[in-house]
């Protein structure tokens, strides 16, 4: 694990104003700055160590770090690590810290097909369920069953359900307005299940939690705005986290031995509308992405499961 408090005063300031950049000129979201900010990071330490000049650094020396850096990396991985190598050297050239980008002639790795994975309908219910029953605390297992099936069926990412507010629902249209990446807003539809949890949480559940945050003692906690408008509260009435959701999310998974990520359910609510009839372009627009070769992937899914069903059952597959 990079440490950045080893790090020189001149390499803990660079990586301050590179983040600064990302944030207010670029406007990268939170979670693209803290890659970006771990490479770097890593990045300087090896300079750092290697008694090496980041901004006199050459392309051997830089291919060289990549390798030692991405060694038991997938190629997904690998590819992300050069997106933040040539974010920050382009940096260094607009602060006229470097005159080249060496990142930019770094050999890319082979893409590989990526699928991701799925679970069937029977399986998200499953899991859905578990939470529903949890032992425990009933308003926060409530909380829980509803923010994971909302997550299913709206088809959104852990971030964008964290960051939903009370007007974000529309209860008499049933939709959310979703603010996705790059701060994109689209209208999705919320399932007659996932309504129904809705309205029961906000009408039974979310006052409960919103009067504990009132009535806290702890000094540490302040009421904030973010708090008072979020839709879904964790256990003192504070807005929740993307962390404390996938820890409770795989706590719970994992005691059952089921293997399946929050994302997992995104994944299975696109595969889920394209078995069902819906066309790409309309899965497309439900999920928020900007490009549809993003969303064919699931069409390869659904292909899979169409071969899978002939060789079981066509007299002219080769069984």
């Amino acid at each position: 694990m990079i440490v950045i408090n080893n790090l020189s005063f001149q390499s803990k300031e660079l990586i301050r104003d590179y983040l600064d950049h990302l944030e207010h000129e670029r406007r990268l979201e939170e979670k693209t700055r803290e890659v970006y900010s771990r490479e770097v990071t890593s990045l300087l330490s090896y300079c750092e160590e290697k008694k090496l000049d980041i901004s006199q650094l050459t392309l051997n020396e830089l291919e060289d770090y990549v390798i030692f850096h991405t060694s038991n990396m997938h190629s997904r991985t690998v590819s992300k690590v050069g997106s933040a190598l040539r974010s920050f050297f382009r940096y260094l050239v607009i602060e006229k810290i470097r005159e080249d980008n060496p990142a930019l002639l770094l050999e890319k790795p082979k893409k590989e097909d990526y699928l991701p994975h799925t679970l069937s309908e029977d399986e998200v219910d499953e899991i859905l369920s578990m939470f529903k029953n949890e032992e425990g605390d009933n308003l926060l297992s409530f909380r829980d069953y509803t923010f994971f099936e909302v997550i299913y069926s709206c088809g959104l990412r852990i971030s964008e359900a964290i960051d939903l507010t009370l007007s974000s629902y529309d209860r008499n249209e049933k939709t959310l307005r979703v603010i996705g990446k790059r701060n994109k807003e689209r209208l999705t539809f919320v399932g007659e299940v996932a309504a129904s949890a809705l309205d029961e949480y906000i009408e039974n559940v979310r006052p409960i939690l919103a009067c504990r945050r009132k009535k806290s003692a702890d000094r540490r906690i302040k009421k904030n705005k973010d708090s008072e408008d979020a839709l879904f509260l964790g256990r003192r009435g504070l807005k929740l986290t993307r962390q404390a959701m996938h820890k409770r999310y795989h706590a719970l998974i994992q005691m059952y031995g089921l293997n399946a990520t929050v994302h997992t359910l995104r994944h299975s609510f696109a595969t889920h509308l394209l078995s069902h009839g819906a066309n790409i372009r309309e899965v497309q627009t439900l999920l928020g992405h900007s490009d549809i070769k993003t969303t064919q992937i699931y069409t390869h899914l659904n292909s899979d499961d169409l071969l899978n069903v002939f060789d079981e059952f066509s007299p002219l597959s080769d069984d």
